[in-house]
């Protein structure tokens, strides 16, 4: 090997260090390379002036000389990280530290078919791509509200009404840069698996909530995606024995009579009024004490249908964890009480159930996670600096 291809090597293993463990002394950078901390200290110096390492000075506990110790600048680089939510879509780059740097939502409004809602989607990433400038910006994660192919096609997204849509490649093509698409419940379990009150749990799940309904399950602490990438697909649940005189081409059974559309329609058939709330969900529960019996008894039942499929998901997996999120990120602390009083007595084990809790919108936080998975080892930098 050339001597330039020495150092660049020695350069990427102080790199991948720091990713594994950071700030550390150039001491135990040397003893975790192998190399000397003089060669340490020169590689230091590069990647300061190159603006991928930052240092920080700290007095020992004996006091004496400051010690400096380094980490990544966590503005060496940023993804893209895009939420194509069911009627609006949100952008935000974030760092390597996972902070947002900008954001910007965009409304899509309602009846656009699906080729416009994915030229809406396409215009949205490439005006913020655009507005990029002089970020250091690597790659891009995309959230979908549906199951998703390990190459980026999207199976299905009912409320984008997207079918075999092959978003990964189109990305790509326009852009030249690593992309990762993954269904949002899957993102929101890994940003609670990164982030949450949960990070590093073995085995968690994130219940997402919205028109549809799905889980992104994190099982011996990797995501679980199943044999065909739509692992977690709880909204294709049959909720009874008269379901599998159905088939069911968008919605599963589950997410067409528990999503936020499907309660809407059922209420409507039911004849109940919430006064025409915008959000049904939070607008319903709100009668779980409520004096209306009729009301009540449709809140009641609500809950104990969820409660059924998670049952079934507990008996399943045995989570440590059930995180709430979607439209019950807000209501956990209503709802949580009422799903465990559900759960005891029917699981082996009740897990914890909690309300997300990272910094960053789940959505976002996951699909940027997943773009610094796509774009690789940290010591590429090397390549953009």
């Amino acid at each position: 090997m050339t001597t330039a291809g020495v150092g660049r090597g020695n350069r990427g293993r102080v790199l991948a260090a720091l990713r594994e463990r950071q700030p550390a002394s150039r001491a135990e950078l040397a003893a975790e390379t192998g190399l000397s901390v003089a060669t340490v200290a020169r590689i230091a110096h590069t990647l300061t002036a190159a603006g991928l390492l930052v240092e920080e000075t700290a007095v020992g506990d004996g006091g004496g000389r400051p010690l400096g110790r380094l980490r990544i600048d966590d503005n060496a680089a940023e993804v893209l990280a895009v939420d194509v939510a069911d009627h609006h879509t949100t952008l935000a780059f974030l760092d390597l530290g996972h902070t947002v740097r900008w954001q910007r939502r965009l409304d899509a409004g309602q009846g656009l078919s699906a080729d416009e809602r994915l030229q809406h989607t396409l215009a949205a990433i490439r005006e913020a791509w655009r507005s990029a400038g002089r970020r250091r910006a690597v790659a891009i994660g995309v959230s979908i509200p549906g199951p998703v192919q390990a190459d980026g096609t999207i199976d299905f997204a009912p409320s984008l009404h997207w079918h075999g849509v092959p978003l990964g490649s189109l990305l790509r093509g326009s852009f030249g840069v690593p992309v990762s698409v993954d269904n949002d419940a899957n993102l929101i379990a890994v940003a609670e698996h990164a982030a949450g009150t949960r990070s590093g749990a073995s085995s968690l799940v994130a219940l997402a909530v919205f028109e549809g309904i799905g889980a992104g399950i994190i099982q011996s602490g990797t995501l679980w995606e199943g044999a065909h990438g739509v692992g977690g697909q709880i909204g294709r649940m049959l909720l009874g024995g008269d379901s599998i005189d159905r088939f069911y081409v968008d919605f599963g059974d589950l997410e067409s009579q528990l999503g936020s559309v499907g309660l809407e329609r059922r209420l409507h058939e039911a004849g109940i009024d919430l006064g025409g709330q915008a959000e049904v969900f939070a607008a319903l529960f709100a009668h779980l004490d409520g004096e209306d019996p009729r009301l009540r008894g449709f809140a009641e039942r609500v809950l104990d249908e969820f409660a059924a499929a998670l049952a079934n998901v507990c008996a399943l997996l045995d989570p440590e964890a059930i995180v709430l999120g979607g439209r019950f990120a807000p209501l956990a602390a209503r709802l949580v009480p009422e799903l465990e009083r559900r759960l005891t007595g029917r699981v082996l084990h009740v897990p914890a159930l909690l309300a997300t809790s990272t910094p960053v919108e789940g959505t976002l936080l996951g699909a940027a996670v997943r773009a610094f998975a796509a774009y690789g080892p940290i010591e590429q930098l090397l390549d953009e600096s």
